[in-house]
Formats: structure tokens, sequence, C-alpha cells
């Protein structure tokens, strides 16, 4: 089965199983969010087996979907799914290719399945961009490299304040117009095709900061595990529709919880910030539920400004409306990933901060380029400056492997969890 047949198989079991048996934590929505990734998956199949073109990269989907009808082919996003057991099949054959396994594994085992499998279409182009995660862009040139595919890069600069930078991005996304529309036979840029996502871009983008502030509530309303899931903005999808439904309705439910009082920890007696990524398939989330830990902000990346950082429509952050491309240009000087040290340790102490956390966890993702060796100072810069303790802990999201063993992490996670109760009580 390629990749699609498995995710179209894997949310059929997971709708059944809400209909069989629904879970009194498990927010109702869910069965939105995987009718809309089963619906998607099956359009891609079917686009791709009616042999209709196909463009990768790590930019924003309302730009790229402007030049007509083109799908998207996720890359990282596949990656992302293909559980412990064939990561470490495909972690082996990036290896046969002659690549190197020490970047983070989600950006890199999409390259096998592209190009030694043919599991996946074969993009017509792949643009890629700085400013977020240098080694999705190596691994996205990579593939383009290695399948003979043009790419083409979109230069985002990495410095705070980023206002500045608006009309260079601006520039680059004009030049990015001008490059599809001659390497891409038949491209043509159609902005009301833009502005049209940018309208299920603003709604995703305001029902995360809905989601955002609710989250702040104590107690928090929302699951470790659904706080633990990247956002999907609706860019990229064939109906963005669906997707932007789903988040609406998370953040309904997530009003209603506050208001009815429900909390799916039980009794919240602890707050804690998890930041970077962690360990997929364990068992880390039902854990920390059960003894009555809240995880209301997960802290990574983009998300990290997106959720608190003016969104599409505003006019206060530049004094008037932007243009559709200057939109999307903003959006993607938002992350945190891009730029020196100091501005992942400010927005992590500022999320530490807005959700009241009792510590931070720092899983530092092996080969995660972007916050390379800022564990430690980020950890000191906590307790200095707000107090709470930090722990420290480098693994590989997909692999199913940490510095420690399954037990050990779990040990070291359960001494951690004592530790901020400990410190707790003596504030």
């Amino acid at each position: 089965m390629n990749p699609y047949e498995i995710e179209i198989a894997k949310y059929e079991r997971r709708l059944r199983a809400i209909e069989e048996k629904p879970s009194p934590t498990m927010l109702a929505s869910n069965k939105l969010l995987y009718r809309a990734e089963m619906e998607e998956n099956i359009e891609q199949l079917k686009a791709w087996r009616e042999g209709k073109p196909f463009l990768a990269g790590a930019i924003m989907g309302e730009i790229l979907r402007s030049f007509g009808d083109y799908h998207l082919v996720p890359l990282v996003g596949i990656a992302d799914r293909l559980g412990s057991k064939r990561a470490e099949q495909y972690v082996d054959k990036v290896r046969a290719m002659g690549l190197p396994d020490y970047a983070c594994d989600r950006t890199i085992l999409f390259l096998p399945l592209a190009v030694m499998e043919g599991e996946l279409p074969k993009p017509q182009i792949i643009v890629v961009s700085t400013g977020f995660c240098e080694v999705i862009n190596d691994s996205h040139r990579t593939l383009a490299r290695l399948l003979g595919v043009p790419v083409y890069g979109v230069d985002v600069p990495f410095e705070d304040p980023h206002q500045p930078h608006l009309d260079y991005v601006v520039k680059q996304l004009e030049g990015l117009i001008e490059w599809v529309e001659a390497t891409l036979p038949g491209a043509k840029y159609d902005e009301t095709r833009q502005v049209e996502r940018q309208k299920y871009a603003h709604r995703f983008e305001a029902a995360l900061h809905d989601i955002y502030k609710l989250r702040q509530h104590v107690p928090c309303p929302d699951h470790p595990r659904d706080v633990f899931r990247e956002p999907t903005g609706p860019g990229g999808f064939t109906n963005p529709e669906l997707i932007t439904e789903y988040y609406e309705s998370y953040r309904d439910e997530l009003q209603e919880r506050v208001k009815t009082g429900f909390v799916p920890v039980g009794e919240e007696k602890l707050r804690i910030v998890w930041a970077i990524s962690g360990p997929y398939g364990s068992n880390i989330w039902d854990y920390l539920a059960e003894r009555g830990v809240s995880v209301p902000y997960w802290h990574y990346g983009q998300a990290a400004r997106n959720f608190f950082k003016p969104t599409y429509g505003d006019t206060t952050e530049f004094g008037r409306k932007l243009t559709p491309l200057e939109e999307g240009a903003r959006q993607m000087m938002y992350n945190s990933w891009a730029g020196n040290g100091e501005r992942w340790i400010k927005d992590t102490l500022f999320a530490c901060q807005e959700f009241q956390a009792d510590g931070l966890v720092i899983f530092e993702q092996t080969g995660c380029q972007p916050v390379l060796g800022l564990g430690q100072l980020t950890a000191d810069r906590l307790e200095k400056e707000i107090g709470i303790p930090a722990w420290r802990i480098e693994g590989r999201m997909l692999l199913g492997r940490t510095e420690r063993t399954e037990d050990e992490f779990m040990s070291g996670l359960e001494a951690f969890i004592n530790l901020c109760f400990e410190r707790k009580k003596s504030r």
C-alpha cells in the first residue's frame, strides 16, 4: 500500500472507532479532522492515478494553489505518519541512498518514498524557503536534485523586528510567480484564487488565536494529546472548508468545556509547556493526564507565533491593509525557528509565562538544526527569569529512540514531574 492508501485506511478505522466507542476525554470535533484528512488523501490518490500535476514545497499552500489546478504533495506530513516500524525501515533506506541519517527524522524519511520506492507522485516543481526549518529546506533541495526537478528558493530574513523586511520578502514572492509561470507549462497566477484561500486561512488563524486563549484558562480545557498535534492549515487542502470547520468546531468545543468546567485530566494539579518535539507512539500524554498534568502549550516553530501574532486582515501591525502577497509574506516571517537563538529563547520564556507553566520539557530533537545547542541556555534563562525548572532530553520523533530506553525516558519524565510538584509546593 502506498502512503495515501495507508492513511485512508487509518482514518476509516478511527472514524469507525469513534462511532462504536466514543471516548469522554476525546474531542468530538476530531471526527471532522479525520474526515478532512481522509478526504484529502482520497483526492490526492485520485489525482495521482489520473496523472494530474503535483507541486511540492515548504511554503504557503495558498500561494502555490493560486497557479491553477495543481495538487500539493505534503512530503513532511507524509513522513510524520509513517509510524515507528516503517520509519526504522526508511532510515535504513536513507543510508542506502548515501545520504546522512543524522538529520531530524521527519525531514528526511520522505526521500526514499519519493525516489527509491516511487510511492509518491513526482512533483513538477519544488519551492522552498529559508526562515523556518533549514533541514526541511535542504531535504527538499536534495529531492529536487535527485529527481531532476526545478527548484526555487524564497529568502526570508531571520531578524527581529521582522516588519522592515516585508518588502524584501514580497519581492521574493513576485520573483516566485514569474519563475513558476516561466517554468510550469500552463501555470498562471490568479490573485483571486489566493484571496479565496486566504479567507480560509484567516478563519483558521482566528480559530488558533481563540484556542490559544482558551488553553490559558486554569484548569486547561484541552487534553495533552490534542495539544500535541501540529496545526494543519487549509492552504494545501483540495477542500479547505472542511479542515477550517474542524478548527472552528475545536474552538467551540473548548469554549463549552470552559463553560461547563470539564477538565480532561480530571483535577489539574500541574501545568507544563512542552517544547520542540516528543517521542510519537509513547504513552506520555496519557501518563501526564493520569497524574493531573495539563500541557496547555506545545512550543514549536511557526505555531509559536501564529497563535498570538496578528492574523490575515489585521491592519494594526503595519497601519494599513496588506495586499495578498504581503499577507503571505507576513505569515512567513512569524516563525520562531527563523532567527538567532535569542528569538527562540524569548518565545519559549514568553510561552511559559503566558500559560503559567510549572515546568518546561525540552525534547531536543536529534538533528534539529534551528534549535541546536539552545537547550541549556533556555533552561538557565528559565530558571533565572521565571524560576521554574526544565528537563532536557534528546531523542528522535519518529524512530522511537531517545538517548535512553523507553523505560528510562518514562522514569526521567516521572522524576521531572515529581520535581515540578515539589517546586510548586515551595513557591
